[in-house]
């Protein structure tokens, strides 16, 4: 077993050659290189049990190897303090127990059992009970000196073992990390440091949505004449999306390649055969949510196109999907109540654009990715759905990760409808999309009506404000504000 631990470790012959990690080695030799944001997150000089989830392809196990070379350059902290398994080749927790239990034994022969110990576990959802496992060395004391990282590709499996954890995670303000895909905010600090450093000069933090006033209005119309430049990386962003494996694929070529969004398939194949569902089910239940769009449906619309028995069938193939972070299901809210109303209509929204495009060509069979892409992107009604659909996953990103199973964004609908309905604490703000010229304050006339005092309304090149609502571009709310 040591051997086996040994191989995944190279650098416990020597620091440096962490540099020859696969992974590394991959994310040095791309154009344009990701430092999630999640990563600051981790206090791991204290017990702790994290868990990092996300998308597959989204770069997690990239970002532990980030994280390793982080601690293998600070001073005092030895090269075999620093454990990193991937855990496809483990069947059960008691497995899981002898690799843990065989590194601490390697520890205590080096005689630093009294050190903090670094410990990075890869998909361990792939290992069957495997909190089991964590719960006893836990109970035992034998991880006591431990900071831990957690990571997997389903939502589900990890919110349930760490449901059984209660109390075992060490004091930490949030054990539940979420890496999702590149914002454009991060997207444009990739792609265009210049422009980006203009933006981080103007606004630094942020401006709070909740709190627009006409002093952050002055704010927002200095970044205006750069709407032409931010226009064009909104048009590349809504190709690549927040995926950086595409974003380095699309420059210089300005195509993302069939085997990209191939992989993506494979994975999200692989899960869905994971979960017992049924293929073919999946794809037509994949077709009709392209179809539907941004519109709101039933279980029951779906379950009668593509002919299965029952909505519980359509719920439970989209309860898959989300919690393998393909997309997220949006509900409406009771404005009296600020309660969701679960029975009601919902939305779905794919969780990125990358996706979007990867499941489109796998249900119509695409061949030249690229061209279909750009048929898309030509329609005014496509910009429009794929903004609205960037639009939620930024509220997704900022609202919900830290608590992604119980949501803070809605929607409103009863006659009239409100796209987005953000919730903090006691307050509610509307969010409307119009991504079109000549988008103006009538448009908010359903949010007024509703007797709200401010909300936003998101808009193709138009910046106004006038008695707490305001009209915001898309590119500078994506960019400007938090």
């Amino acid at each position: 077993m040591i051997n086996r631990i040994i191989n995944q470790n190279i650098w416990w012959q020597d620091k440096s050659l962490i540099s020859h990690d696969p992974k590394i080695r991959e994310m040095n030799a791309q154009r344009f290189r990701r430092r999630p944001q999640v990563l600051e997150e981790f206090d791991l000089d204290r017990f702790a049990v994290y868990t990092l989830r996300g998308p597959r392809q989204v770069g997690k196990t990239t970002a532990l190897k980030i994280l390793i070379n982080d601690f293998l350059k600070k001073e005092g902290v030895l090269k075999e303090q620093v454990m990193y398994y991937s855990c496809d080749n483990i069947d059960d927790y008691k497995e899981l127990i002898e690799l843990l239990e065989t590194y601490l034994d390697y520890i205590k022969k080096l005689n630093l059992q009294k050190k903090r110990l670094y410990i990075f576990l890869d998909e361990v959802t792939s290992v069957r009970d495997w909190q089991k496992g964590i719960k006893y060395l836990v109970d035992t004391g034998k991880l006591s000196q431990a900071g831990m990282v957690l990571t997997g590709s389903n939502a589900a499996d990890l919110r349930k073992g760490m449901e059984r954890l209660p109390g075992r995670r060490g004091k930490t303000g949030g054990p539940d990390k979420i890496m999702l895909p590149l914002t454009f905010r991060e997207y444009v600090s990739l792609i265009n440091q210049d422009i980006f450093s203009h933006f981080v000069g103007e606004i630094a933090g942020g401006i709070d949505i909740f709190t627009l006033d006409r002093s952050a209005f002055k704010t927002m119309l200095s970044l205006q004449p750069h709407l032409g430049e931010l226009a064009i990386l909104y048009e590349q962003f809504l190709i690549t999306g927040g995926f950086i494996t595409a974003i380095n694929a699309y420059f210089p070529e300005h195509e993302v390649g069939y085997a990209v969004y191939e992989l993506y398939q494979q994975w999200l194949r692989g899960d869905i055969s994971k979960a017992g569902r049924n293929e073919r089910t999946a794809r037509q239940i994949i077709n009709e949510l392209i179809t539907i769009a941004v519109s709101a449906f039933g279980w029951e619309t779906i379950a009668k196109k593509i002919g299965v028995a029952t909505h519980k069938t359509v719920s439970e193939y989209i309860e898959t999907m989300e919690d393998s972070f393909v997309l997220k299901t949006l509900y409406q809210i009771d404005i009296n109540t600020r309660r969701p109303r679960i029975k009601k209509l919902k939305k779905a929204y794919f969780l990125d654009s990358f996706i979007l495009w990867s499941l489109w060509g796998w249900v119509d069979n695409w061949l030249v990715y690229s061209d279909n892409v750009s048929r898309s992107l030509a329609s005014t009604g496509m910009k429009a759905r794929l903004t609205e659909q960037v639009i939620a996953n930024e509220l997704f990103y900022r609202f919900d990760r830290p608590d992604w199973l119980n949501s803070r964004i809605f929607f409103w609908k009863n006659g009239g409808e409100i796209d987005f309905i953000v919730k903090r604490e006691r307050e509610l703000l509307p969010v409307e999309v119009k991504y079109q010229k000549n988008a103006e304050f009538p448009d908010l006339r359903t949010i007024k009506k509703l007797g709200f005092k401010r909300g936003i309304l998101i808009s193709r090149d138009r910046l106004e404000m006038e008695d707490g609502f305001a009209i915001i571009p898309v590119e500078i709310f994506l960019l400007a504000t938090r």
